[in-house]
């Protein structure tokens, strides 16, 4: 009997967390994701990888949750809470000590659905995940102006506006019920970056010459699965906030559009012979073609798309999950990791997921070899955006 999504993405959330987690120089009570596994004794600082491992924890919480699964829920909130103590006591004691908006939106997303979570169960959250919320929130306000038209800059240098900060900061400015200022970014998406025949959008566009008085822009067409992501989480919650008609009709149609689009540039043939979401590498990128599949399985449960979208981002996310998941490799943590396939029965095992999903793990993932935390948290994501839009 084939294991169900709830199954197969609770032994990803746990084989994250047996592979990866610790704490944070130590220090008692905080959590923090090892760069890789095996863990190096030293290793640089991922910030908004941190972000998106605590959102893979609220996707647990909200599916045990769900499940009528307490103690199990309870488990993947409490690890959400010690990675924000974590990533706190790792930015020098606060969490916006950072140059980057798309990571503090990353975040700022990540503790948006961690207070829902908690408010489901308890009535209320911590002060932590408010006052932290509050202040991503204002860092990410004072990111956005109105140099070259519109939209949110990258960094703090202020010389490039990207579809990677835009984005996810519109997403957390509908999800604070700020519509207008979504809407203003969105449509600068849309107006400048967006190459609407291949439906993708382009990353960003940069100040040349900036400060020297006769700046010009470039724009940098690189194409990059994860960008797709968030733009079309929030053209659905746009749609879905607005009340004109042509305008609902207006963001579906984009939603749509970015759906198709996602399926003719970023797919490759799976092991099943089934399109699946092509991985775009390690390191960063390795998030990058799960935080595209979270965003699939929101439009695969949205009763609002087009049933052709819905359909086309369902079975996206269902193949892409089969193919990680038949692609795995399970293991005895106490064995030799260098040997590839290494099984007991009916012994705890954890698995390694391939960062390639059109590949096996053994294949694109060399026994033995460090795996990186990227990789498997985008894997776990894909397989919590399955485990979703199954129920749905």
């Amino acid at each position: 009997m084939s294991e169900s999504p709830a199954h197969r993405a609770a032994k990803a959330a746990h084989s994250v967390d047996h592979l990866f987690g610790s704490r944070a120089f130590r220090v008692p009570s905080t959590y923090l994701g090892a760069v890789a596994f095996p863990r190096p004794r030293r290793g640089p600082w991922h910030y908004w990888w941190q972000a998106h491992l605590m959102e893979a924890f609220v996707d647990a919480a909200a599916r045990e949750r769900l499940a009528g699964h307490a103690d199990d829920a309870a488990w993947a909130r409490s690890r959400a809470h010690l990675l924000l103590r974590g990533m706190a006591v790792h930015s020098g004691g606060r969490v916006t000590n950072n140059v980057f908006f798309d990571d503090m939106a990353w975040l700022a997303l990540a503790l948006g659905r961690l207070r829902h979570e908690d408010v489901a169960v308890t009535g209320n959250t911590s002060r932590a995940v408010q006052d932290d919320g509050v202040a991503l929130a204002r860092r990410l306000e004072a990111g956005c102006d109105a140099n070259l038209g519109g939209g949110t800059w990258w960094n703090m240098t202020r010389d490039y506006k990207n579809t990677a900060s835009t984005a996810p900061v519109a997403l957390c400015f509908l999800r604070m019920h700020r519509t207008e200022q979504a809407r203003e970014l969105l449509t600068w998406l849309f107006d400048t970056l967006f190459d609407a025949e291949r439906g993708v959008f382009l990353d960003g566009i940069r100040m040349v010459a900036a400060g020297s008085g006769v700046e010009t822009t470039a724009v940098d067409p690189h194409v990059y699965t994860y960008n797709s992501g968030p733009v079309l989480g929030a053209t659905l919650e746009l749609a879905d906030a607005v009340t004109d008609p042509e305008e609902k009709q207006l963001w579906l149609s984009r939603a749509a559009a970015i759906v198709h689009g996602a399926a003719r540039e970023f797919t490759a043939e799976g092991p099943h012979g089934r399109p699946v979401l092509k991985g775009q590498g390690g390191g960063d990128a390795g998030l990058f073609t799960g935080i595209l599949a979270r965003y699939l399985g929101e439009a695969a449960s949205s009763s609002e798309l087009d049933p052709a979208a819905r359909e086309t981002a369902r079975a996206l996310v269902a193949a892409t999950a089969d193919a990680l998941w038949d692609g795995r490799r399970e293991f005895d943590p106490d064995e030799d990791f260098s040997r590839p396939g290494v099984r007991t029965e009916g012994g705890e095992t954890v698995a390694v997921f391939s960062p390639e999903p059109s590949q096996h793990a053994n294949d694109a993932q060399r026994a033995g070899a460090p795996v990186e935390l990227s990789t498997q948290v985008q894997a776990w994501t894909v397989l919590e955006a399955a485990a979703l839009s199954a129920d749905r």
